[in-house]
Parts: structure tokens; sequence; C-alpha cells
């Protein structure tokens, strides 16, 4: 009998919060959405501080097209228990090869919060000859990036020639997101923080050629193309839950058939082409360089 009577206290709140026909709803600080959330998970949406200017309609409880969640509907995975280690310096410190995996693993993917609003300027995959493992959103200086879900602060930290100023982020879903290049960042290392908060400021640092987020999306340390995730172009997530298998690390295998050549002393593309048996052409192509470009003692250029 007890379950029967919060359900319905449950909906006589609801029908207060709905009472005023297509009433608009302005959001204020600390409002946040009341979606589904599952048992295991229990989070919430909580809207950035800075989402002032967006508006809800709200409409009479019976008009409400309101997904119903069973307990049962969905069976989620364990915790893996890699994560049971803690690092604060590696963005992978897993060590686990995730191409050979035999078995599809459910990540819950509600409450998810876009970490921001703008265009994605580059995919995951190769770019000039080497592997791009996220996506990059434009952004203007000072932009808010917000943590695309509750989890716990594992890394921040600063990468000259790389991503510059970064945060990892891990989930309760499994997941761990990973945000470069910012100006400023918000949190530290073991924080709880929740989904929509601000994480820190778009920025332009570490190797970036112009103000943008770089958005990686990793589990057990090994990338996932945020496209198999997430539709940026609507700001949504493309399933409630997403299956994650072997198929979407299968780009591994790729970069495994990868090799370069060590530049010598003496060295010309010409000697490399005839050492290799790939075209000069083919190898300009390959590292993004001219067959005028001075080839420097140790660099790697790639063949395959």
């Amino acid at each position: 009998m007890l379950k029967p009577f919060l359900l319905t206290i449950a909906l006589l709140s609801i029908q207060t919060l709905l009472a005023v026909e297509s009433d608009p709803y302005s959001i204020r600080k600390n409002d946040s959405l009341p979606t589904p959330t599952s048992s295991k998970l229990n989070i919430p949406i909580i809207l950035p501080e800075s989402a002032t200017n967006i508006i809800f309609h709200t409409s009479p409880l019976d008009s409400l097209d309101l997904p119903i969640i069973e307990e049962s509907r969905y069976i989620f995975d364990d915790f893996p228990e890699e994560y049971e280690l803690w690092n604060e310096s590696l963005v992978n410190p897993y060590g686990v090869r995730l191409v050979d995996m035999t078995e599809r693993v459910k990540i819950d993917m509600r409450g998810y919060v876009p970490p921001t609003l703008k265009y994605v300027t580059s995919h995951f995959g190769y770019r000039k000859g080497q592997f791009h493992y996220g996506i990059d959103l434009k952004v203007h200086k000072g932009d808010s990036i917000f943590c695309a879900f509750a989890g716990q602060v594992r890394l921040t930290k600063y990468q000259r020639k790389g991503y510059g100023y970064y945060v990892v982020v891990r989930h309760q879903n499994g997941l761990e997101t990973l945000y470069a290049h910012l100006e400023k960042t918000f949190v530290t290392p073991g924080q709880t923080v929740s989904a929509g908060q601000a994480l820190g400021l778009g920025g332009n640092t570490g190797r970036s050629t112009g103000y943008h987020l770089h958005f990686e999306t990793r589990y057990l340390g090994n990338a996932i193309d945020p496209n198999d995730l997430i539709d940026f172009d609507e700001c949504v997530v493309k399933n409630d839950i997403f299956l994650l298998s072997a198929a979407n690390f299968e780009y591994v295998k790729e970069i495994e058939k990868i090799r370069y050549w060590t530049v010598r002393q003496g060295d010309t593309l010409g000697k490399i082409a005839s050492k290799t048996g790939i075209s000069i052409s083919r190898l300009c192509t390959l590292n993004n360089i001219k067959q005028t470009s001075v080839l420097r003692i140790g660099q790697k250029i790639r063949y395959t």
C-alpha cells in the first residue's frame, strides 16, 4: 500500500507544479530538470548558474508524453573493477585493451548536459597524419565549459605541447570525459561535480591553433568516438542506453598497422621511399609535409 500512496503524492506534486497551462518558467539558480534516472545512478540534471535565458513552457500533466522507466527494464553492468585504481597523473592508467572485448557493456547516458552548445570543428580519427582521440568544439575565450555527467574529478593538469589546461572526470555510468585547451580550471582532483557544473573556461592553451574545446569520451582509458554517443548537432545523446562493444574500438587495429621510419643521418625522402616501397608523394601525404621539407635526424616518418 505504501508504493501507491507515494506515487499519488508524487503525481499531486507534479500537478501542482504544472497547474498553470502554457505558462513560461524561467530557470533560476540551482534549478534542476526532473528526468528519469536508474535506481543505480539516481543523477538529476543540474542546470548551470549561467542558464538564465532558458525558458520552459509547462503543460497539464495528462498532455505530457512522459517515459515510464521500469526498474527491470535495464540490467546495468557492475562498475569496472579497474576503476579501483585512482590515478591523478595519467589520462589512461588502466592498461586495458578493449578492441578484443567479447561482451557488450551497457552505459546509462541519461542525465547528459552538453559541455558547450557550439558546433564541431574537427572530428575523431586521423588528422594530418596523427590520430585525434576526441572532437573539437568551437568556443570563444571565457566560455563556460560544463561537465557532461555527474561524477568525480580525477585529474587536472597542464600540458604545454598537448592538452594545455585540461580536466578528466570519472562518471557513475563508467565513462570518463576529458576537457582540454581550457583557459582556466575551476575544479580539483577528488572533487564531486554535478552534470552541468562549470569545470573551467574555454581557451587556446597547449598545442592549439585557435579557441576550441577538445572533448574526449573514454571507457577504462580507451577513447570512444564521441559521435557514437552524442548527436552534437542537436546537443543530445543518441540513445538513453549505449551498448559498448569491440566495434567501438576497431580504430585501434588501424593504428596498430601504422609503421614509422626514424630519420637517420643522410636520409632523404627519396631514400626512405626506396627502402619502404612507398612513393615520395604518398609519404608527403601521410606526414603532411612537402617534397622540399627538411628532414631532422630522429624525426618519425609514417609510411603505412
